[in-house]
């Protein structure tokens, strides 16, 4: 029986019915009884006809147009926040638990200690550590911190969030205009500016396979929302950020050419990466054509 004392879990598919159902699969086995808000970002119509089987397994909530990562999550929150819900976990449709009560674990000790983001030690298949803490600097660049202690910090990634109704009602609701990556680490660093408490808690371990469904539109996204995470939050100009990323997006590049992978598929994401600095600097923000 779904208890509102207890987080309601929010996973958002696209196009992923296979790894939204091993997800599901992995709570009720290991966390079972949560409240289950599956919210679908305008998939595909076979997707969609699959995911009416797992229907009585959740509340199923289907968009009728794909506004990002931010925008399907909060489609979520909105669902979870009227039913009266006290927190919500915001998990990634590529995310597995892979131990008991991992879910109930986490909630049991932000309550107790009175924090308003958590996040869990997230491992690959293989058992190898793939994020934890998510260090920033003023250009809006990230990188991983890890570590085995538990520790406060000032952001983590938004592939399994644990985040109180308090920090939403205080910060408001993720901002849809990155369409895809950083506008976790923007939540996260404006709730931190706030005093919110955010803390990285590796006694839970959870597997994340990584980029599942968004392979074809990864680069462009990911470099562009740099400059949008470095104006929103540390107010940098147009003209310092197309600076100091003109040499390091000549180095990105260079790196395409050297990597792993099909030759033809170089070229692509060399427009991909180059469209992703032009935009940047003009501050194009939501979902593009691509």
């Amino acid at each position: 029986m779904m208890t509102r004392d207890l987080p309601a879990v929010i996973i958002l598919n696209y196009n992923s019915y296979e790894d939204t159902r091993r997800l599901i699969k992995s709570i009720e086995k290991y966390d079972p009884g949560l409240c289950l808000i599956v919210v679908d970002n305008a998939s595909a119509p076979g997707e969609r006809q699959k995911l009416r089987a797992i229907e009585g397994r959740c509340i199923l909530i289907l968009l009728n147009e794909n506004g990002g990562y931010a925008a399907g999550n909060n489609a979520g929150i909105r669902k979870a926040m009227e039913l009266g819900y006290d927190a919500f976990l915001l998990a990634n449709s590529d995310t597995r638990l892979i131990s008991g009560h991992a879910i109930r674990d986490s909630y049991a000790y932000m309550k107790r200690k009175g924090i308003g983001i958590l996040g869990p030690r997230m491992v690959n298949e293989s058992g190898q550590d793939v994020s934890g803490m998510i260090g920033v600097d003023r250009y809006g660049r990230t990188r991983h911190e890890l570590t085995d202690q538990i520790r406060r910090c000032k952001s983590l990634t938004g592939a399994f969030l644990l985040i109180s109704r308090q920090v939403i009602e205080r910060i408001g609701y993720l901002r849809e205009f990155y369409f895809l990556y950083r506008e976790d680490t923007d939540y996260c660093i404006r709730a931190y500016k706030e005093g919110v408490k955010i803390v990285y808690y590796p006694p839970v371990t959870v597997v994340h396979r990584m980029g599942t469904t968004t392979k074809s539109v990864a680069d462009y996204y990911y470099y562009r929302n740099m400059f949008i995470l470095s104006r929103e939050n540390y107010h940098i100009g147009s003209l310092e950020l197309a600076l100091f990323y003109l040499f390091r997006f000549l180095r990105y590049s260079l790196g395409i050419i050297k990597g792993r992978g099909p030759f033809r598929e170089k070229p692509g994401r060399l427009r991909l990466l180059w469209r992703a600095y032009c935009d940047g600097v003009r501050d194009v923000r939501g979902k593009i054509r691509i």
